[in-house]
């Protein structure tokens, strides 16, 4: 039996229309997405480049062989600090090229007497504290190798006469290996002789910007506190926030919607609630300081905390939630002789999880991403946000280029993407009881 449907003129154009529409604006809105993401793993002359580039470059492992043979063998600091030049001063005159690790080993009559290593993390993290400018000089690593020692910048093997035969590798002729070879060329800072120079792919480099983010974090601040511990204030103060909101918010929603009998009372309530929203949270700023400043709270989180937990659109959420819950079963559980608590938390609540989890996002969001408020009442670095620490880590340019920032951006962004793609059946489902769309 063919069925017979009617189909409205233009029916299939205006569906075809609206999902290239949709699907436009979702490319769109991914594009920012997508290039901070790539540009977190770019190097510095990949994210100046133009035309701009939306892929990184692999970054690669520089091995330089140094040859000692003929000269008399000295002490392992000598031959530290010639191989710290053989890789500082090189990689940092050669800063735009993508280099993820140089390494440099020391040969002396065919046998290999120290190795060195260091990563591309750590160097764009001690460039500044070891190689702030391009003006080199054989005196100057005698200062700088104290301080790589302390940060722990680069790693020496000493093997002395206990090196086993090493054989030559070959020259490479890349882009990278050229650069340093005409360096080692056109200076006399190493003492050995520089016998090869390989380059190889070093695909997890492109992850430095990540790795170096924490210890640049400590530079910048001025309590030496890192990401980590940022990111760990943001999670406390956001976690007790959201607790405060569904346990403040949902028992005053509980009380408009079953408690209070009458109505003008309750609507009376809901528009008071309704009301401080009008209110701009610029104009609470002074009242709100004060009020912490008496209650001893500045520079702490509970200061940060405390405005926020309880807020009057989360009341008329749960409100209108709770409206929507049969009566019946609250009766039943008061007939039983159940309290008004425990009738909250065995009835209402296992039947009001799409709503918990709307509030729950809706306090995460602002709440995550809030600046100002945190500016103002955290003083000391060891009570910032993680808002805070990145609009700090912006204003070091000396020390933080633009990839670690967009590393930063990346990590502050994965919480909100967790909590978007686990919670998105339950935020619609809440929305649509509660009469909120859009």
């Amino acid at each position: 039996m063919i069925r017979n449907t009617i189909k409205e003129k233009g029916q299939r154009s205006i569906k075809i229309i609206a999902y290239s529409i949709t699907f436009l604006f979702i490319v769109l809105s991914l594009v920012p997405l997508v290039w901070m993401l790539a540009s977190s793993l770019k190097d510095e002359s990949s994210i100046l480049a133009y035309p701009p580039k939306w892929l990184p470059a692999i970054p690669h492992s520089v091995q330089v062989e140094v040859d000692y043979s003929g000269q008399e063998l000295k002490d392992a600091q000598f031959y530290e600090k010639d191989a710290m030049k053989a890789t500082w001063y090189p990689w940092a005159s050669n800063i735009r090229d993508s280099i993820g690790e140089v390494v440099v080993k020391g040969i002396k009559d065919g046998k290999l007497i120290y190795s060195a290593n260091t990563t591309g993390s750590s160097f764009h993290y001690g460039r500044n504290l070891v190689v702030p400018t391009t003006l080199f000089n054989d005196n100057l690593m005698n200062v700088k190798l104290p301080i790589i020692h302390e940060k722990k910048l680069s790693s020496f093997q000493w093997l002395g006469d206990s090196g086993g035969i090493e054989k030559g590798s070959g020259n490479s002729q890349e882009l990278v290996s050229t650069h340093f070879r005409d360096f080692y060329a056109n200076s006399k800072f190493v003492s050995g002789k520089v016998l090869s120079i390989e380059e190889k792919p070093r695909f997890w480099s492109i992850f430095d910007s990540y790795l170096v983010l924490n210890k640049v974090t400590k530079a910048a601040s001025n309590d030496g506190y890192g990401i980590s511990h940022y990111f760990l204030n943001s999670l406390i103060v956001t976690f007790v926030t959201i607790v405060s909101q569904l346990l403040f918010g949902g028992l005053a929603g509980y009380a408009l919607s079953f408690l209070i009998k009458n109505k003008k009372l309750q609507l009376g309530l809901v528009m008071f609630f309704l009301a401080t929203l009008m209110i701009p949270d610029i104009a609470l700023l002074i009242p709100l300081y004060l009020t912490m400043n008496q209650l001893h709270l500045v520079d702490t989180l509970w200061a940060i905390i405390l405005p926020h937990t309880a807020w009057g659109i989360v009341i008329f959420l749960f409100k209108g939630f709770f409206d929507q819950l049969p009566r019946e079963l609250i009766q039943a559980a008061r007939v039983d002789g159940a309290s008004e608590f425990r009738t909250f938390y065995q009835i209402v609540i296992p039947m009001s999880v799409p709503i918990f989890t709307v509030v729950s996002v809706l306090t995460f969001l602002p709440v995550w991403n809030e600046f100002l408020w945190p500016l103002v009442v955290a003083r000391s670095s060891a009570n910032w946000t993680l808002t805070v620490a990145l609009n700090n880590l912006q204003n070091q340019a000396s020390i933080v280029s633009e990839n670690m920032l967009m590393a930063s951006g990346v990590i502050s962004m994965i919480p909100l993407l967790i909590v978007f793609i686990t919670c998105q059946k339950l935020i619609e489902k809440g929305a649509s009881f509660t009469g909120v769309k859009g």
